[in-house]
């Protein structure tokens, strides 16, 4: 049967459907570029597979090594505006599903997590196919995939504080990748801020991070000029830097990083539109 209507049909709570060959040819088909496909069934059925304990932990289990493989997660890792991308970023949010379920019911040992941690942080780092929406092909959205799945990374009882630095560092060169973002991804960038701050970083380091984000950008201006790399630059960081702020406040909380980011925001204000 056609994959499509399979899964159109499919009622898993009254089905003797082979799970396993299901997962074989949804893992197959990940990245088509048929959203409808991608988006609406394969990745929907994933979540009720893992969500709803439809699956075995073996089952679980070998799907995020096939997930994480370099077939699927780092499939041609470093192409721009081919088709890879959704096989990338489709790959990523099953991992975040896997990583939230491994929270509810552990099935997978630390040294699984931890390897897994690592690699949303390197497939952040390398991915440099940036858009949102395709036209025709639907949403590829790796970076808001790729930090929804590093924010359930920093939630998981495994993360430690050591790794703060590399997940702060993964912010950072999110933000400074050759891309424009339109579609949210600083909002579920912030998730990921929010985890941390949830998992005990300090106000202090929070603004450590904030300063690094301004002094790169800075450091970016006095190099390049106002050119249009830089201007790009500067609207991610001071949309990220933006919906922090308001998101801080919602939540009342780091009033002192506020009042950091106020501060740049004002500074680059004057900077580019008053001359100071």
């Amino acid at each position: 049967m056609n994959l499509k209507l399979e899964l159109e049909q499919i009622d898993l709570n009254h089905s003797s459907v082979n799970l396993d060959a299901l997962i074989e040819e949804m893992v197959l088909q990940i990245g088509s570029t048929d959203p409808v496909l991608r988006d609406e069934l394969i990745y929907t059925t994933f979540g009720k597979l893992v969500m709803e304990d439809h699956l075995s932990e073996s089952q679980l289990t070998r799907l995020l090594s096939t997930c994480l493989d370099e077939n699927h997660l780092f499939y041609h890792i470093g192409e721009k505006g081919t088709d890879t991308v959704f096989t990338r970023s489709f790959s990523v949010l099953v991992i975040e599903l896997l990583l939230k379920k491994d929270r509810e019911k552990r099935f997978l040992k630390n040294e699984q997590v931890n390897d897994t941690i690592n690699a949303c942080c390197r497939y952040l780092r390398e991915e440099k196919d940036t858009r949102g929406f395709v036209e025709g092909k639907g949403w590829a959205h790796s970076i808001a995939h790729g930090a929804d799945a590093l924010t359930e990374a920093v939630k998981h009882p495994v993360y430690h504080t050591e790794s703060l630095p590399k997940c702060l560092d993964v912010l950072e060169t999110c933000l400074f990748k050759e891309a424009v973002y339109v579609d949210d991804e600083d909002e579920r960038l912030l998730f990921v801020v929010e985890a941390l701050l949830e998992k005990g970083m300090r106000e202090e380091r929070l603004i450590q991070g904030i300063n690094e984000l301004h002094q790169r950008l800075a450091s970016l201006f006095e190099e390049k000029g106002y050119c249009v790399e830089s201007f790009h630059m500067k609207r991610n960081v001071l949309g990220f830097l933006k919906s922090c702020y308001f998101r801080l406040l919602i939540r009342n909380k780091c009033p002192e990083a506020r009042g950091v980011i106020g501060e740049i925001v004002e500074r680059w204000t004057r900077k580019i539109y008053i001359g100071e």
